[in-house]
């Protein structure tokens, strides 16, 4: 009897938390990088465009909470990707990067900072683009994993591109239904 009240409490435990999660809303906003440098704020999705080196954030909140960060860097063959997550406080919790040479291979590791500051060295695990199945080293991958150790760490949500600008960025995710 005590076995099935369990049971019941766990399948209950489960499907509520399955639903909360899937009434929580994730909404964006995108900070772009301009060829000088410079961060700006924008409520949609900016134009790719690798030859010219397209750079920006895609801030994505839970509520009023940043709760992941995107830095997606286009290069003419390949894109490079940091995701960054954060608590509820807006601390740091995870990091990671993954370098896609398009339809060919893709390299993704755990970058999370040492208490430094510093990435160790970087452990990538390499996939085939187009199935996911893992593959060993390409020939060609130090040229591009390289650019993993370059990373850069943003430990809170303040100091993320834009994170002066996050007041707005959270009203621009207010606005958007």
């Amino acid at each position: 009897m005590l076995l099935r009240r369990g049971t019941l409490f766990f399948v209950l435990l489960m499907f509520s938390s399955f639903a909360f999660a899937a009434n929580r809303k994730t909404k964006a906003v995108y900070c772009t990088q301009a060829a000088n440098g410079t961060w700006s704020l924008q409520g949609f999705e900016p134009l790719i465009n690798p030859k010219a080196g397209t750079v920006f954030a895609e801030l994505s909140f839970a509520g009023p909470v940043v709760e992941s960060v995107r830095l997606r860097r286009f290069h003419p063959d390949y894109e490079v990707v940091f995701e960054y997550k954060f608590d509820g406080a807006g601390r740091l919790t995870a990091l990671l990067g993954s370098v896609e040479i398009w339809g060919q291979w893709l390299g993704e590791a755990n970058l999370y900072p040492a208490a430094d500051g510093s990435v160790g060295s970087v452990n990538v695990t390499y996939y085939r683009a187009s199935t996911r199945h893992v593959i060993s080293r390409p020939e060609d991958a130090e040229e591009f994993t390289a650019e993993l150790s370059s990373v850069p760490i943003y430990r809170t949500t303040e100091s993320l591109p834009c994170g002066g600008s996050l007041h707005e960025a959270e009203k621009m995710n207010a606005t958007q239904e």
